[in-house]
């Protein structure tokens, strides 16, 4: 059953589909909208003239909204918990250590990486409706993970088909438009967990994956991976993990646990998953100083695409909402990810190719600009980190359309400060 909240009436958006029926601020019984009906001008006119200014919606619908939204706040980013290493093992995990002995494959360039097939518009807005769209088809594809995740953990069987989908899915966007697509893997929502978690991470994995010139073939290997990864943290149960205290020794070793249930639940798929997918759920929250878990593994013992995986987990899990604190704004997310790469945590190819997709104001952030101006990014600046492209408004309340400009073709402004998501008034 879906959860509601009070949101403000200026979230609601043209052409969007929402999964759950509006009711009337007045009068319960009545529908304002029914389930999967359009959002339409009309309607938000007619909310305005009655001076309505909050609605009731499902969480699932608010997240569709804030799809290409960051919900990053703070600007502190808490230290990690002192992590332990797990001792658990079971038949899975036995074959994934004595596959990391064997050694694992090299990740290397291919000669027909997939980012020659990506597309990076120039100078100009997302595409009116893309948001919409994908926003749409992001939500589909979650109800069919969490259906498979339930699935697999009730009959021990489960098939894998929606999870190649939702991947063929990330690569179509790539095509379309890859900094929308990464934009909107910036956007994460602490709803549905984990399968949205895992769309959002899959989503940023293979993006980078792809920016590293990856093939397609080894592009869904690493998002089948992420899209499940967090499938034990279902099987443990997270009622504990819901506290804003902070984790005692116990919740620490469950915690180490997950990724060793996780292992055993991914092995119900059989060959479906292959070994490098696997990989990359077992190893994701490894750390390449040997800091991580469930092994605490050194780089050289973790697999390349497990490294990605690595880097992509952590920035979007300090982006997003947290029972002990809020969304980290990205820029300052960013920062820590680079504290943590030279601290030796992270891997430097890795940590380059995200940079050059987000920029150092990641896409989706609002900015202060040196003209005393409002901007948000919409496009990076490949290895010029610091002038992206950005929509840029006279007015604060972003009334009358915005300019859109190019901050490296445009020296004359540039970005002051990052700043948290005006709230819808």
């Amino acid at each position: 059953m879906s959860k509601f909240r009070k949101v403000s009436a200026n979230l609601l958006i043209p052409g969007v589909k929402l999964t759950s029926a509006i009711p009337d601020p007045e009068n319960a019984r009545v529908r304002l909208l029914g389930e999967g009906m359009e959002i339409t001008t009309d309607l938000i006119q007619r909310l305005q003239q009655r001076g309505v200014k909050s609605l009731l919606l499902s969480e699932k619908d608010i997240a569709i909204l804030n799809a290409f939204t960051p919900q990053g706040r703070a600007v502190k980013v808490p230290p990690p918990p002192a992590y332990v290493k797990s001792s658990t093992i079971n038949e899975q995990t036995l074959i994934l250590d004595q596959q990391l002995k064997a050694g694992h494959d090299s990740v290397v360039e291919d000669v027909l990486p997939f980012a020659k097939r990506t597309r990076k518009p120039q100078n100009c807005s997302y595409e009116p409706g893309m948001a919409n769209q994908w926003a749409s088809e992001t939500s589909d594809s979650i109800d069919s993970i969490n259906e498979i995740f339930d699935e697999t953990l009730a009959t021990h069987d489960g098939s894998v088909g929606p999870l190649h989908a939702t991947c063929q899915d990330i690569l179509r966007r790539m095509t379309e438009d890859i900094d929308a697509l990464v934009c909107m893997a910036c956007s994460p929502f602490e709803t549905e967990y984990p399968a949205r978690h895992g769309v959002h991470l899959a989503t940023m994995s293979m993006a980078i994956g792809s920016q590293m010139g990856l093939d397609e073939a080894l592009l869904i290997e690493l998002g089948v991976g992420c899209l499940v990864h967090d499938i034990g943290m279902k099987a443990i149960g997270t009622g504990m993990f819901s506290s804003n205290h902070p984790l005692s020794a116990g919740m620490l070793k469950r915690l180490a646990d997950h990724p060793v249930r996780g292992a055993e639940v991914i092995g119900r798929f059989g060959e479906q998953v292959s070994i490098a997918s696997k990989m990359v759920a077992y190893q994701i929250h490894e750390r390449c100083d040997g800091s991580g878990y469930p092994r605490g593994r050194l780089g050289d013992a973790i697999h390349p695409l497990a490294k990605i995986a690595c880097v992509a987990d952590a920035f979007i899990g300090m982006m997003s909402t947290r029972p002990h604190r809020l969304a980290i704004q990205g820029y300052h997310a960013l920062v820590q990810l680079l504290e943590q790469m030279k601290q030796g945590k992270f891997d430097a190819t890795v940590m380059r190719a995200l940079l050059e997709l987000t920029s150092l104001y990641p896409l989706g952030s609002f900015v202060e600009l040196s003209n005393d101006k409002l901007g948000r990014v919409i496009r990076s600046g490949g290895s010029t980190f610091d002038r992206p492209t950005i929509e840029m408004w006279d007015t604060p309340n972003r009334i009358s359309p915005p300019t859109v400009l190019n901050l490296q073709q445009d020296h004359t402004i540039r970005i002051v400060r990052s700043i948290a998501t005006p709230k819808a008034a």
